[in-house]
């Protein structure tokens, strides 16, 4: 034992201490390990994660894939099946859904509402994963900036599977971390059990499986044989699992028909993805500036790298976790389909955030502190602005647009979506006299027409018959969106507009004369 950690010997001059003296005792303040501290700063986050839904998120209008959740579990488990099955997802989430809200209600911030469990329950799962590469203060520290991160909140208030993607995704490190450090039998057991659970809640997380098993055969040499073969036995038994689904997903079409037109992502679009993870969905001024300190933190990081410094497992493990499934995501969107959107990469955000907490664990205090501080700082202000912002992008505001049309529309008018599945929450709030129809015209019954830009003036003809004024709604571009508006501003006579929210836009277009009054205009007939 070094002699410098043993107690000093009494000085001789000193004599003997008196044997029923009580020696004053300091009250030491609480540590960060203290259990009560642990269980206080859990407290503060759930309350934190609660009081964002509760501020705004949860009031916020419905969003178009809001309405596809519920409309889907409206129907029969055996019809949402086959309606999944036609879908670009997998179907536990949508189950459980329509299970919640069999039982509690079929409103949509009853559906908000599951989310917000999942959401809830992610925060003592993400301690124990920070504990395995943090401090105790760290972990405590980085719950902290998970309860605050502004992408969470958004997420943990929609009724969509994001939040549970993120739970499920947190359970599985959990595992992977322990049976990577330990290679015992039980978090292997709870290791497959969350890969099954995880290939039915998001179709991404089979990037998350895949990074896990490219970390793990490039530690092969360190581990005991017998871990890859767990694996290799693992992936098996999600492959079996995920078989029926598969074959099931194939017999309906393969999503032939329903899947999103996106474009190939960019560069930018990648570097977005780590930008809303940090400072959420903000508006394009504000995530310009923030793209704009990427370099200033890369120098940073580079200044602080010590020279032959190795990365432990745990730390290696973030960095594969944080990047690789995004990096795959845009290289097979890229090389088969387009389907890189921010919110399917929500996975990694846990691994993200860890690893930057992980960086400011390793600098001198000062800088640490200061490096924490603005961390903690940017997640609470994304938070504040995404909520309070009007500019922010991804919001819909499907309520304010169907009470502009209840106030103006009269029965003589009709009611135009340009994109047809907007129909669900734009009816969701929709209760007005003028007739609701899309463009294409779909029945709802079968797919969705495809658009043809050569019956675009046929179409427009057949659904302005017999009305005064058309109400067009813009509000989900689908590859012809412009195309439809400068039909319309070319052939009609606008007569109003709005912008209920970024990207939408409900314009007024006279159709036909007659000795009526102009939409909105009817109060003030006869008077």
């Amino acid at each position: 034992m070094p002699t410098d950690l043993l107690p000093a010997p009494p000085s001789p001059a000193a004599g003997p201490r008196p044997r029923n003296r009580r020696e004053p005792r300091l009250v030491a303040p609480r540590r960060a390990g203290d259990p009560v501290v642990v269980v206080l700063v859990h407290l503060l986050c759930l309350g934190l994660v609660v009081l964002g839904a509760r501020i705004e998120f949860l009031r916020n209008s419905i969003r178009l894939d809001e309405a596809q959740s519920l409309w889907q579990t409206n129907h029969s488990y055996d019809d949402l099946l086959r309606i999944i099955a036609e879908d670009v997802h997998v179907p536990l989430y949508h189950l459980l859904l329509r299970t919640w809200r069999l039982v509690l209600g079929p409103e949509i911030e009853t559906a908000r509402l599951l989310s917000l469990v999942f959401l809830l329950a992610a925060v003592p799962v993400f301690y124990l994963v920070a504990r395995q590469v943090l401090s105790r203060p760290w972990a405590l520290f980085a719950l902290v900036v998970f309860s605050c991160a502004p992408l969470l909140h958004w997420y943990g208030s929609e009724a969509r599977m994001y939040s549970m993607l993120v739970l499920v995704t947190l359970v599985s490190q959990y595992f992977f971390l322990t049976l990577v450090r330990t290679d015992r039998t039980a978090p292997w057991i709870g290791y497959a059990a969350t890969a099954v659970v995880g290939v039915y809640v998001h179709y991404f997380f089979v990037f998350v499986l895949v990074a896990q098993g490219l970390f793990l055969l490039a530690m092969w040499s360190r581990l005991p044989r017998r871990a890859l073969v767990r694996m290799a036995g693992a992936a098996v038994l999600v492959g079996l699992a995920f078989l029926p689904w598969f074959l099931y997903f194939r017999a309906n079409g393969s999503a032939s028909g329903t899947r999103p037109n996106l474009p190939k992502p960019s560069s930018v679009d990648y570097s977005n993805v780590y930008s809303q993870f940090l400072v959420g969905f903000q508006s394009d001024a504000i995530n310009t500036t923030v793209l704009q300190m990427w370099p200033l933190l890369v120098l940073a990081a580079l200044a602080s790298v010590r020279v032959g410094a190795r990365l432990d497992r745990a730390t290696g493990y973030l960095v594969v976790a944080a990047f690789v499934p995004v990096l795959m995501a845009f290289v097979v969107s890229h090389l088969v389909t387009p389907f890189f959107l921010s919110r399917y990469m929500i996975a990694a955000l846990p691994a993200f955030l860890l690893l930057l907490v992980k960086f400011a664990s390793s600098l001198s205090r000062p800088v640490a502190q200061g490096l924490a501080a603005a961390l903690l700082a940017g997640a609470v202000l994304g938070t504040v602005v995404q909520a309070a912002n009007p500019e922010t992008p991804v919001a819909e505001d499907y309520r304010t647009a169907a009470e502009l049309v209840e106030d103006d529309a009269t029965p003589q008018d009709l009611v135009v979506l340009s994109s047809p599945f907007t129909v669900y929450p734009f009816e969701y709030y929709y209760d007005g006299t003028a007739r609701v129809t899309t463009l294409p015209e779909w029945d709802r019954e079968g797919g969705i027409p495809a658009f043809d830009p050569a019956r675009l003036p046929e179409d427009v003809a057949s659904l302005a018959a017999g009305h005064q004024y058309v109400h067009l709604l813009l509000s989900y571009d689908q590859g012809y969106e412009e195309e439809v508006f400068q039909y319309f501003e070319g052939t009609f006579e606008r007569t109003a507009s709005y912008s209920p929210s970024p990207g939408m836009q409900l314009l007024v277009y006279r159709v036909g004369y007659s000795e009526l009054p102009p939409a909105g205009e009817l109060e003030d007939f006869g008077g």
